[in-house]
């Protein structure tokens, strides 16, 4: 099998997306074009207060209601919890504008809204605490008893003797930033479908990154065991980290189907969205750096307060993720990480897209740029000094076992022009430099980070793949049969990818922490290899050679170096099955990192921002990026550089558009005409740079692309606005 850029057939060609087509039609299904006979309409009754005692909840109007079929609240799922200290439905206080009291199932969805709407609720206002700083403060409402002080999670770190080497360092800088709330702007509104009409069945629809977690959560809150829940993702309108979790919509769907005996469908309205989205919330960051008279990073100090709302459901893991960034990037002698969640009366927050790095890398990107030129350092020169390299082992354990971080940094800065731009451009136009890296998957979530493929070989050539992984808007479906086809040597139009159903495909853990190539991709690698032997058996006997000289390429079977021998790859699953053996071909495979915790593999990337400051307005347009990003081996070069212009435009947003503007808890711009986001004549020209430093654990030599871009864009931007 192919093992040198050369020889592949299909791997580092660009492949058009195999959705493509149902996507440009208009057949591709989403949650919301489900329809199931006899389907009821759920609607969800909100807190209007930030926080409140609830005296009173009256439904006896909204049993009047003629279609009404199904009303829940507090009483009807007392042991149901959403999250840490979170019952589905609240009993005695609310605790953000928002928090779920009750909910209705109806005929359609008028009469339902309309239920809504009848269900009285008296409140008596309580004190609500809204910012980081207010809560904090020692007279402050405590949300929840056992968060002492408001922190609901809290996670520290010391590597090295960080004082002693801030006491050693030549120069020491400190600096302060924050970022806003915001949300995360899927292109498909969250949704559920539920039939739980059958006592021992459950069927679920809703976009997802993970069905198997959902899966979990689901049968664990509602009591039933996990193969009696099945979990369906259709296609997914973007994730951006923002599904890979279950919301409380998901177990109200299933409750409100079993009370009524009829599926039910939850389709959540465009401003409920700024409610359900998880996205991230205000987060204040203080950086501390010690350099030697060299310019090497000799200690850091990150301390870093998430507003996480008023619950924690599972975002306890942005502080594992953000106290680990630094150690992909730099070689450092010390670190030291502080971090916390601090509960408020607002939305639960979860992460933005970049999954809280992103965030981080803006502030952490500006320091840096800072600390260079206070000490005397062009920026690029900084990084280039203190970046990581292959071969690395950094602080928390983690082998860098492929590293393009300083070829992107000198590609990105030479096609740039840098050296004659940076320091030299005229008032109100700067250049910046940003540079970033990204796990490509992490274990921790399990004992194990399995994911799982299984391929079926039908007689005339073609095939289905079966993955538990689910594609929301990345290609990574194309990816996988992109992967598949090259080590049975035919086409990826050859190969039908079913996903997204727990049910009848394999397991996988998910769509997250940029893990999709890496770990399904290995998996998929796997169950074609255990294809390929079978058939292999086949054509060694008919071409009368070992199974080892044979090579699989263009659809066909020959011995190496011998083309003009070759019998094709149909005719050799066909003969495998008519055989007197009757062999029908299938393949299956799995793939767990055998690390304890951790990734296997981080990409890397840089880029270079140009942007023009207009002094009367404040406006900032970006006039350019150019982008490096190392993938390991690009599977797919035109998905590639899709996923850094998706990427660019992402981070461009976050950092000069996106904020959600909160007043007493209540979202005040929640729609898209008002929640601000760049047009599409507003994105710069993208200069793409892949590079290319094959990585020796993943399939092919290939790592992330999913969200290692978007890590660079703010930090590029923000210092060419800093340089301007």
């Amino acid at each position: 099998m192919a093992t040198r850029k050369g020889d592949f057939s299909v791997v580092g060609r660009s492949q058009p997306r195999l959705d493509g087509p149902e996507k440009l039609t208009g057949r591709a299904a989403f949650t919301d074009d489900i329809v199931l006979p006899g389907m009821l309409h759920g609607k969800i009754v909100r807190s209007p207060l930030p926080r409140a005692r609830i005296l009173n909840i009256d439904t006896s109007a909204a049993q009047r209601l003629p279609g009404v079929k199904a009303i829940l609240t507090h009483a009807d799922a007392p042991k149901v919890y959403a999250g840490i200290e979170q019952p589905l439905f609240r009993k005695d206080t609310v605790n953000y504008v928002g928090d779920e009291v009750a909910a209705v199932a109806a005929l359609d969805e008028a009469t339902a809204i309309e239920a809504a709407r009848l269900i009285r609720v008296d409140y008596e206002p309580l004190p609500a605490v809204l910012t980081i700083k207010a809560a904090q403060l020692p007279d402050a409402v405590q949300i929840h008893p056992k968060a002492k002080g408001n922190i609901a999670w809290a996670q520290n770190s010391d590597l090295g003797d960080v004082d002693h080497a801030f006491a050693g360092s030549a120069h020491v800088r400190a600096d302060q930033y924050m970022t806003a709330a915001s949300h995360n702007c899927y292109a498909e509104y969250h949704a559920v479908v539920a039939d739980w009409s059958r006592p021992d069945k459950l069927s679920v629809w809703t976009p997802t990154q993970t069905a198997l977690l959902f899966q979990k959560s689901i049968a664990r809150a509602v009591g039933l065991t996990d193969g009696a829940v099945r979990v369906m993702s259709l296609h997914t309108g973007g994730g951006f980290t923002g599904r890979s979790a279950a919301r409380p919509h998901h177990y109200i769907a299933p409750l409100l189907s079993r009370r009524a005996g009829r599926p039910v469908k939850i389709r959540i309205t465009g401003d409920e969205e700024f409610i359900v989205c998880r996205a991230g919330g205000e987060v204040q960051y203080r950086f501390r750096t010690g350099v030697s008279a060299e310019g090497l990073i000799k200690a850091f100090e990150a301390d870093i307060s998430f507003d996480t709302g008023a619950y924690v459901e599972s975002q306890m893991i942005v502080l594992t993720l953000t106290s680990s960034y630094i150690h992909a990037l730099y070689k450092l002698e010390t670190a030291r990480y502080s971090g916390r969640l601090i509960h408020t009366n607002n939305i639960p927050y979860y992460f933005h897209h970049g999954g809280g790095i992103a965030q981080m890398a803006f502030g952490l990107g500006l320091h840096m740029d800072a600390l260079a030129r206070e000490i005397g350092l062009d920026p690029v020169e900084f990084h280039l000094r203190n970046a990581v390299t292959k071969g690395h082992t950094n602080m928390t354990g983690t082998f860098i076992g492929s590293c393009g971080l300083q070829e992107c940094i000198t590609k990105v800065t030479k096609k740039a022009g840098w050296k004659r731009k940076f320091g030299k451009l005229p008032p109100l136009k700067g250049i910046g430099l940003g540079i970033g890296a990204m796990a490509s998957g992490a274990k921790g979530v399990f004992k194990h980070d399995t994911s799982a493929a299984f391929i079926k070989v039908q007689d005339d050539g073609t095939m289905s793949l079966l993955i538990g992984l689910p594609d929301m808007g990345q290609s990574s479906h194309t990816a996988m049969a992109i992967i598949a086809a090259e080590v049975l040597g035919v086409q990826p139009a050859d190969i039908t990818v079913i996903a997204g159903d727990t049910d009848i495909t394999p397991l996988d853990v998910g769509a997250f922490s940029q893990r999709g190539t890496f770990n399904t991709g290995n998996a998929v690698k796997a169950a074609c290899l255990d294809a390929r032997r079978q058939i292999e058996a086949t054509a060694a006997a008919k071409l009368d050679v070992k199974p080892s000289r044979l090579v699989f390429r263009d659809r066909k079977i020959y011995p190496k170096g011998e083309p003009d021998k070759a019998m094709t790859f149909r005719q050799a699953v066909y003969d495998t099955l008519h055989s007197r053996e009757g062999r029908f071909v299938m393949g299956r495979g799995f793939y767990n990192s055998p690390k304890g915790t951790g990734t296997m593999a981080y990409s890397f990337g840089a880029q270079v921002a140009e942007v023009t400051v207009d002094p009367h307005t404040g406006i900032v347009t970006v006039d350019r990026v150019i982008a490096a990003h190392d993938v390991g081996r690009a599977i797919n070069p035109r998905i590639v550089e899709g996923q850094i212009d998706g990427q660019i435009f992402s981070g461009m947003s976050q950092v000069l558009y996106e904020e959600m503007l909160l007043e007493d808890g209540q979202v005040m711009n929640p729609s898209r005409l008002d929640y601000k986001m760049p047009r599409s004549h507003e994105m710069p020209a993208v200069e793409h740079i892949i590079v290319e430093s094959i990585d020796p654990f993943g399939p092919f030599g290939a790592k992330e692309v999913g969200e290692g871009p978007i890590v660079c864009t703010p930090p590029a931007i923000a210092n060419a606005v800093a340089n301007a």
